[in-house]
């Protein structure tokens, strides 16, 4: 049995804590948590993280006998403004007196005039059939027309909200409901739902696994083919992919395999039925075939695809409880380097020792702008009185990882959903703060627990610049579709087998490619060329953008492109096709 197995029960329907009215005085100070470390370059620099939590912020500061519970965030520039805003979905709760499903997004407004944290201004979302159990979030520009739109997934529904101008609205029509089994605690949502160009046409699609299908009484991974604008509204439909079913998922998408399409990365957290997996989905012209990576089953926590050593090739994050391939079970913090398709195991943590009892979550991000991506990782700890939770940063250095010690709060487990966070640039200065949010301890409470969200900005001393813009852009026949190519751009610190890209295809006159994306890797992943197919006739802007290993994009480099007569190479390619092509860049 697992460890979290033995500790834990699941828990369903929402927590009920008492809570202390003098329970949130002393976090209304901002606290200055140093680390120093070496950094890639011969300098040192002093990292440190100041807790910018809004002390008047009635969702981050609650009233007493009210509690804000975050199931999940997501940040992204919603306003346009080019800082990142976030969404949240969790549930308000009056003691005694009410608890409201509520949707809300923060808009970032900046330093606090009055000093003591950042400020935000909130718009609460229509919630229609969404409510605020088991849930996600994710962003991206579906429509194509610069800026980016929600996708919603929570308790059996799938939302999209189209963002204009700033104003969200949920779209009409039915998509297949997002159910993820995670009752269980520890859950963090960490991309399940995610958005990809998984058909090679130039939009955005979007993948919703844990689907449950009352016909068969089955789970079901749907992928949801974007057919474009449809009358007032938009059209999405079922590709019928070959995708294997998932309770609670984590999913990626990547040009693994170097043949122009986006490739699937599936994780199966199942703890009960004994189905997890760790797999990838090859993509070739939009039939996947899936292949296991891994040999172990993740029980808790996630796994993920990242590039620890900056080689270009993927690399996987395992964090929780696993079961080993010789049925015994572990927790761990552990990587599997990536050579050649074949996996080298390193474990990082093996708990519960090194002052960790469990695992339940871990990120990739460069958040000391050196180039290369370290680890955050949170879980829980034996303290003093209590089991409280902790997130650690481990720092990589050419591929060997350290644990920093920096101790960052994170939420206990043992309550509801067990919390959510994320990296992101809060303040645009090229580096990655941390939000975090989740069920705490009450300090001298007798095991009385609160909902809390805490706000840490990144004061690294080294200047992170953006990656300049690609160059020699070219578009020329391809294999069924017209090949894109670019000259990989330049960065500061970030190799350029570790630099990815956005690509953006949208007609000639609309909206250019938007600003404040979200802090993941682009959409394309590390590649220098792409294939189009199956474009309709018309003229075409595509744009192309550098992300470094700290998310932070570089200027938009352009390029257009004519397609005469038939839909581009649906019955085969003829040179005068491709009617003219032309690029452009700042």
């Amino acid at each position: 049995m697992s460890n979290e197995r033995s500790r834990t029960s699941r828990i369903n329907g929402r927590p009920r804590p008492k809570v202390s009215p003098n329970r949130r005085r002393a976090r209304c100070r901002p606290v200055l948590l140093a680390v120093l470390l070496g950094v890639a370059s011969a300098a040192t620099a002093q990292t440190s993280f100041l807790e910018v939590t809004p002390p008047a912020d009635p969702y981050f500061v609650t009233p007493p006998e009210e509690d804000f519970w975050v199931n999940a965030v997501a940040p992204a520039d919603v306003d346009g403004d080019g800082d990142l805003d976030f969404a949240a979905i969790g549930f308000y709760v009056v003691y005694n007196v009410s608890a409201e499903d509520r949707l809300v997004l923060f808009i970032n407004d900046g330093p606090d005039p009055g000093g003591g944290g950042w400020s935000f201004s909130h718009q609460l979302l229509p919630m229609g059939s969404l409510t605020a159990g088991a849930s996600d979030l994710a962003w991206a520009d579906f429509d194509a027309d610069a800026d980016y739109d929600l996708a919603v997934g929570s308790d059996g529904a799938t939302v999209i909200y189209r963002n204009d101008a700033g104003v969200l609205t949920p779209l009409d029509g039915a998509l297949p409901g997002y159910w993820e089994d995670s009752g269980y605690t520890g859950a963090y949502d960490l991309r399940s739902l995610t958005w990809a160009d998984a058909d090679n046409d130039g939009d955005q699609d979007l993948l919703i696994p844990s689907v449950f299908d009352p016909d068969t009484s089955s789970m079901r991974t749907v992928l949801m083919r974007n057919d474009g604008a449809s009358g007032s509204g938009w059209l999405f439909t079922d590709a019928a992919a070959t995708i294997d079913p998932t309770v609670h998922a984590q999913s990626a998408w990547a040009d693994d395999d170097s043949d122009g399409d986006l490739d699937l990365f599936l994780v199966n957290v199942d703890p009960y039925i004994g189905t997890g997996f760790v797999r990838r989905f090859g993509n070739d012209g939009g039939a996947f075939t899936a292949s296991d990576l891994l040999a172990v089953r993740v029980e808790y926590g996630l796994a993920d695809w990242g590039d620890c050593d900056g080689d270009g090739d993927l690399d996987i994050l395992v964090s929780g409880n696993i079961q080993e391939a010789d049925g015994t079970y572990d927790t761990v913090l552990r990587l599997y380097r990536n050579d050649g398709g074949s996996y080298t195991e390193t474990t990082l943590i093996d708990a519960p020792n090194a002052d960790w009892l469990d695992l339940h979550a871990a990120t990739w991000a460069d958040y000391d702008s050196d180039g290369d991506v370290d680890l955050l990782v949170t879980g829980n700890f034996v303290g003093a009185v209590d089991i409280e939770g902790k997130s650690d940063i481990f720092s990589n250095d050419g591929g060997v990882f350290t644990a920093l010690g920096v101790n960052l709060p994170a939420p206990i487990s043992s309550v509801g959903r067990g919390g959510t966070f994320t990296w992101f640039d809060l303040d645009a200065d090229g580096d990655l703060d941390y939000l975090v949010a989740g069920a705490y301890y009450v300090p001298g409470g007798n095991g009385l627990v609160e909902a809390r969200m805490h706000l840490y900005r990144n004061e690294a001393g080294l200047e992170n610049l953006a990656p300049t813009a690609p160059t020699g852009l070219t578009a020329a026949p391809g294999s069924g579709g017209v090949a894109l190519s670019w000259t990989p751009a330049e960065d500061d610190s970030t190799p350029p087998e570790s630099i990815t890209y956005d690509l953006d295809l949208r007609a000639v006159g609309g909206a250019p490619m938007g600003v404040g994306r979200p802090p993941e890797p682009g959409d394309v992943s590390a590649v220098t060329s792409w294939l189009l197919t199956g474009l309709a006739p018309g003229s075409y802007v595509w744009s192309v953008r550098a992300v470094d290993s700290a998310f932070n994009a570089g200027p938009v480099a352009e390029g257009t492109l004519t397609v005469a007569g038939e839909s581009l190479f649906s019955d085969g390619f003829e040179s005068g096709d491709l009617g003219a092509w032309s690029t452009s860049v700042p």
